[in-house]
């Protein structure tokens, strides 16, 4: 499971700048790559902590058809889910669970947004990584999610088309 330390690791990079260059001698093109790679390794941010909170959400939703060793590999408040029963590991994807699709797609939701601030190019990539994420989350699980993820998915990207909306930007203008 990504932990939050990553997540946050990645966040505060990126807030601090860690991810630009400092050098005010780097000419255009050189701050332009270095734009595009940082634009790149925010989103395959993204699609790995879009992958896991997907991941996530369907192993818990077949939960008795998992194994002991896949049931120990997931966690849920530091607590295995191997230890859980199966009424607490359904609790869990109910509508107000924690891999219910509000609080997962607010996950999914936050990590971009506030990674990305207020720039559009940013938020673009962070769209393409949930997309991407979600492709790779459904060839992980044979090509076919739950439908709680595709619904989880739906909410996710309209909310980040609806941001780049209010910044100015045109999601139908997105190809992914």
């Amino acid at each position: 499971m990504v932990s939050v330390q990553t997540n946050l690791s990645v966040l505060s990079a990126i807030r601090d700048g860690s991810f630009q260059t400092s050098s005010p001698a780097v000419n255009k093109n050189t701050k332009l790559k270095a734009t595009q790679n940082e634009i790149f390794q925010f989103s395959s941010q993204i699609k790995t902590d879009t992958w896991q909170n997907l991941r996530d959400q369907s192993a818990i939703l077949h939960f008795n058809q998992l194994n002991t060793a896949d049931k120990s590999s997931l966690f849920y408040k530091n607590t295995p889910i191997s230890e859980l029963s199966s009424d607490e590991a359904t609790a869990l994807v109910q509508e107000d669970g924690y891999f219910g699709i509000d609080k997962t797609s607010q996950r999914i939701i936050d990590f971009v947004i506030k990674g990305a601030g207020n720039d559009i190019e940013r938020l673009k990539a962070g769209r393409e990584g949930v997309l991407r994420g979600f492709s790779e989350a459904g060839k992980a699980w044979g090509g076919d999610l739950p439908d709680i993820s595709y619904k989880t998915i739906e909410k996710s990207i309209k909310a980040l088309d609806d941001r780049i909306a209010e910044l100015g930007g045109d999601p139908a203008k997105i190809t992914a």
